[in-house]
């Protein structure tokens, strides 16, 4: 079986990191394109608390500053995998649930491999919500890695 696009989903956390080292010395093994991926959860005017209590200051939209920060991981996950020797990883941030965001992208870049962590931020704060990693697992149809 031959591996010609990976992606690998990050969140932040030690496994998303885990996930990546692997990911980025699999694509360097069998000279892949590496995708890093982050999926952030969209977060409305009603979602937020700042919806609630306004200062007369103007507060950034959470789902502006929630999709800073999911670009913010891949750029630093993007990084880590050029010192790892992947010569372009390519940058994708995605809204939406998680689990559907990485499977929709993974089939738009066709991708022949997925990896993720085996636990993600959860609801302590991170982008992932849920059992991210399983949901991955069944709905993906290319191979899918999942990193302790």
């Amino acid at each position: 079986m031959k591996f010609n696009t990976i992606v690998v989903a990050v969140d932040g956390s030690t496994h998303g990191m885990k996930a990546l080292e692997l990911a980025a010395d699999l694509a360097v093994a069998v000279d892949a394109v590496l995708h890093v991926v982050s999926v952030y959860r969209h977060h409305s005017v009603y979602e937020s608390t700042h919806s609630l209590v306004r200062g007369r200051e103007v507060v950034p939209h959470p789902d502006s500053s929630m999709k800073a920060l999911a670009r913010e991981i891949c750029e630093d996950h993007a990084r880590r995998a050029k010192e790892l020797g992947v010569p372009d990883p390519v940058i994708a941030v995605r809204r939406g649930a998680p689990a559907r965001g990485i499977v929709d992208y993974v089939e738009e870049v066709k991708a022949d491999c997925v990896v993720v962590g085996s636990q993600g931020l959860g609801d302590s704060g991170g982008l992932f919500l849920g059992s991210v990693s399983q949901k991955v697992a069944t709905q993906a149809r290319c191979t899918c890695i999942t990193v302790k």
